[in-house]
């Protein structure tokens, strides 16, 4: 019986799986030994790799992540440096997607990526730790069938204290969880800049042409980041730089929006000087974390205004949808170019269009507003860009669609909103609707103040003390007719 028992022990032990024998390797001899030669050869022999943009990032619950412990980190960039002495292979650099390249023809392809190599990093209360190596097809959104490795077992006391050290990712700089510092504007410019190139390359309206203005700064300050976008700018040979302002046919604006305490949100535009002009408004932001205060920039808080309204609720639902007509987003007919619509991502195509769409539960009359982000309120028009204001009526239960103007800049996903906000941190689109003629009366000569907008140009709208005296005022005709006036909000949520 002994016997026959030490057979299939033997047995068992000669066909157990190489990943199961891996967990009793420590885990620097496994990934010398194990993790890396696999990755390299899976990625160098299977063909769906084949000069395919791949970046390593370190996961946490199957999602990359800005940034994570010392141990993941290192991990990821030793299969990195591995992957990229592969011939064949084209590796996204995690330490260079932050800095734009400085060279005649810019490169928009470089953050593009087709798929992850994720290392997912879990240690338990017991202080063992999973190590689990997958690849994600970003284009399908699943995951690569085979490609797996795993490790478990106990870190080294060197490996422990990687584990307790905290380290950002430099691909992800840039975002909300992963901020520029202070020491770091010269890279905030280059990334600001290398969006706002790509941006206008991918558009087709025309050419901008920008004043050259210079000023000399020290300091975080607005005029100091513009020059430093724009010298990058001139550097990738993306825009053309007017010697006179007259010449120029768009503007180059920053702003910076104080999101937290020391954490500032930057935000370059770049827009068109003419209100009706075809050539779309390009724009960038990043974030940044800086220890003093921006003392000679724009700071803009986020202020909600309360608004009474109906009890009914009459608007019911205010969304975003695609029109099957691409005709109905054509642009003015004095825009140099008359079809250009949005495509399904919300970017420019020849055949699809979006608009508003509300079906009120009552005869309404309504009115559509649009807060430009960084660009203030206005009121949006149909193609025939009236200066009255723009009224439509709309019957109980049917759908009305509002075309959306064209903006290049539509690219992301919208929610419902909470209510108005004077400073809002995206761009936010209000349907305003009343069963009164009287009160429709008093919302139209309201409404008549605001900037009208009707291109993809963006409009100067009303800000700061203007808009709120505009809210206050219009807070004053809701409370009047508060049981006939009802209105929705959504905001847009922009992918750049």
């Amino acid at each position: 019986m002994r016997l026959l028992l030490l057979v299939c022990l033997v047995s068992i032990s000669a066909f157990a799986p190489a990943s199961a024998a891996s967990h009793q390797a420590d885990l620097e001899s496994w990934i010398a030994r194990d993790l890396t030669p696999y990755v390299t050869q899976q990625l160098s022999s299977l063909p769906r790799f084949r000069n395919e943009p791949i970046r390593f990032v370190v996961l946490a619950d199957s999602n990359p992540q800005s940034s994570s412990n010392s141990l993941a980190m290192s991990i990821r960039d030793r299969l990195s440096e591995a992957a990229a002495e592969e011939p064949g292979l084209k590796i996204v650099w995690h330490r260079d997607v932050s800095v734009a390249s400085k060279s005649d023809n810019i490169d928009c392809t470089k953050n593009k990526v087709h798929y992850y190599i994720g290392v997912e990093l879990v240690e338990d209360r017991s202080g063992l730790i999973s190590v689990d190596v997958r690849a994600l097809d970003m284009e399908d959104q699943s995951w690569v069938a085979g490609f797996s490795r795993s490790w478990r077992g106990y870190p080294s006391a060197t490996q422990e204290r990687q584990l307790r050290q905290l380290k950002v990712d430099n691909s992800f700089r840039g975002r909300r969880d992963a901020p520029f510092e202070e020491s770091q504007f010269d890279l905030l410019a280059a990334q600001l800049a290398h969006k706002l190139g790509c941006g206008l390359l991918r558009q087709t309206a025309g050419e901008y042409s920008l004043s050259e203005s210079v000023q000399e700064s020290g300091g975080m300050t607005e005029s100091a980041m513009l020059e430093l976008v724009s010298n990058n700018l001139a550097d990738f040979h993306a825009v053309k730089f007017s010697k006179t302002a007259g010449d120029a046919n768009a503007v180059i604006e920053g702003k910076a929006h104080q999101i937290d305490n020391e954490l500032y949100q930057y935000w370059v535009t770049i827009t068109p000087s003419r209100a009706n002009s075809d050539l779309p408004t390009i724009r960038a932001s990043a974030y940044v974390h800086v220890h003093e205060k921006y003392s000679t920039t724009t700071l803009i808080p986020t202020i909600h205004t309360p608004m009474v309204r109906s009890d009914d609720r009459f608007v019911g639902v205010m969304r975003v949808v695609e029109m099957q007509d691409g005709r109905l987003c054509q642009a003015p007919p004095n825009s140099p170019r008359g079809s250009r619509v949005f495509d399904s991502a919300y970017s420019f195509s020849a055949i699809d269009c979006y608009a508003l769409e509300v079906a009120p539960s009552s005869d309404s009359i309504l009115f559509f507003l649009n807060h430009q982000l960084n660009y203030g309120l206005v009121r949006l028009s149909g193609r025939s860009c009236e200066a009255r204001t723009d009224a439509r009526v709309a019957r109980m239960h049917e759908q009305l669609h509002f075309p959306l103007p064209l903006d290049s800049e539509m690219s992301g996903s919208w929610a419902a909103a909470n209510g108005w906000q004077l400073n809002p941190g995206k761009d936010t689109y209000y349907v305003i609707a009343t069963t009164d003629a009287k009160a429709a009366r008093a919302l139209s000569q309201h409404i008549q103040q605001l900037p009208n907008r009707c291109s993809a140009a963006m409009r100067s709208g009303l800000e700061g003390r203007r808009l709120e005296q505009w809210m206050e005022h219009f807070a004053v005709i809701a409370k009047r007719w508060q049981q006939s006036i009802d209105w929705q909000v959504i905001s847009v949520e922009n992918i750049y």
